[in-house]
């Protein structure tokens, strides 16, 4: 007998991640719609450096 019931918590997950992945397209289109985002969450300031809660975490940045 197979089970039809919907796994509720799923289907909110697996939407949440939709509008995540349309809302990055979005936001990392260009270098400046991308710092637009970073700078209204606090992560850079308008100049573009980091904030201080984040200048000494400890995740790799790629090399240029």
């Amino acid at each position: 007998m197979k089970n039809n019931k919907v796994n509720r918590k799923e289907i909110d997950t697996n939407s949440f991640v939709a509008i995540l992945k349309k809302y990055k397209k979005k936001v990392s289109k260009t270098e400046e719609s991308s710092k637009i985002f970073l700078t209204k969450v606090g992560i850079i300031d308008k100049s573009g450096n980091l904030d201080e809660n984040y200048k000494n975490l400890c995740i790799p940045q790629e090399q240029e």
